[in-house]
């Protein structure tokens, strides 16, 4: 719900149409014999039906008077003749006039895209009457107001009128637009730029653009991680070893990572040549746990396997490289060859090792 609004009533009402003397007609009343006269002055109200610019103004009346969020219930015949003699002056004065008001009344909902909420009480007066030709003017003249000053990524039927509302400047609306991730720029935003900004938190659009090219179908190292279904730490391991290269460094800790990179990555280890299918009938363990129990990366093992020509077992239960196993049998040779090169030396110089 919105703030009480019952503080800016006094000026409301005292400022822009000042309130009816007594045994004198209204705004709204002297405006009906105008029109039942037939004197006309050119104005845009005088196109709208009589019937519906008296029930709009008693409505913008209301909406100046009460508020949209507050109960319209237990109106008398002065308040309501009061709430006609606002309106009607809005009205009058033509479409800006009115703009000003709803922009002062109504103003742009909780998160900027909620009209519906922000119209409060005022919204069910015309939503439901929409159909109707007579009210069509006022309708097209709210939706009018919702696109210029509401957020909404698609076109959609306002009163009834399709419309097309602000871009939303939203972290995620932009993300989406652009077609990058939401974590990896909401992490360059924080590592480049010092912004922190959530998914709902909005954000320079000209900032997005900038990075879109580079962080184009870019996922960060976490995401990266669960691609390839094994940790962080492991992660950064393969790339220590130079096993698994990153599409992008951003700097020295963030690193982003191509989905199709992480594909090739994975069709490498995992080529129908590498992987034998034994349906749990060889003796076999994980390879990341082979790496965990013996203090040695798995980067060191991959490369390792491909000296040795040791021939890893897919387990069907699992994804990514933590799909990978080795025969019991091939284990201490797989060690073995792991164990001959240091830590320290290049992959070239592993790949180059025959392992005997």
């Amino acid at each position: 719900m919105q703030s009480d609004l019952s503080r800016m009533i006094p000026a409301l009402v005292a400022a822009p149409v000042p309130p009816p003397i007594a045994d004198q007609p209204t705004a709204l009343e002297a405006y009906i014999i105008e029109r039942l006269d037939g004197r006309s002055a050119g104005r845009w109200i005088d196109g709208v039906q009589l019937d519906v610019a008296v029930h709009t103004a008693e409505v913008f009346g209301a909406l100046a008077t009460r508020g949209p969020q507050a109960s319209w219930e237990g109106i008398s015949a002065d308040e309501l003749r009061q709430h006609g003699h606002i309106g009607a002056g809005v009205l009058i004065q033509g479409p800006m006039a009115i703009k000003d008001s709803l922009r002062q009344h109504v103003g742009r909902g909780r998160y900027g895209n909620d009209y519906h909420h922000a119209f409060g009480r005022a919204f069910n007066p015309f939503y439901f009457r929409k159909d109707q030709a007579a009210y069509q003017p006022i309708c097209a003249l709210l939706a009018e107001y919702v696109g210029e000053n509401f957020r909404f990524t698609h076109q959609e039927k306002v009163f009834g009128i399709k419309t097309r509302g602000i871009p939303p400047t939203t972290l995620r609306a932009l993300c989406t637009q652009y077609g990058i991730g939401l974590k990896i720029t909401a992490q360059v935003l924080i590592a480049q730029y010092g912004i922190r900004a959530g998914a709902s938190d909005e954000v320079d659009p000209s900032l997005i653009a900038d990075l879109a090219p580079r962080l184009k179908d870019m996922i960060n190292a976490q995401d990266a991680a669960r691609h390839l279904g094994v940790s962080v730490d492991l992660l950064r391991g393969l790339m220590a070893d130079e096993v698994l290269v990153p599409d992008h460094r951003l700097n020295d800790r963030m690193v982003g990572f191509r989905p199709a990179t992480l594909d090739a990555f994975l069709n490498q280890w995992s080529v129908p040549a590498q992987v034998r299918r034994t349906c749990g009938r060889t003796a076999k363990s994980p390879l990341t746990a082979i790496a965990r129990a013996n203090r040695t990366r798995t980067s060191q093992l991959l490369l390792a396997a491909q000296t040795a020509d040791v021939t890893f077992i897919r387990d069907r239960r699992r994804r990514g490289l933590a799909a990978l196993s080795v025969a019991d049998r091939d284990i201490a040779v797989l060690l073995d060859c792991a164990k001959r090169v240091s830590a320290t030396d290049s992959p070239e110089a592993l790949q180059r090792f025959q392992c005997g």
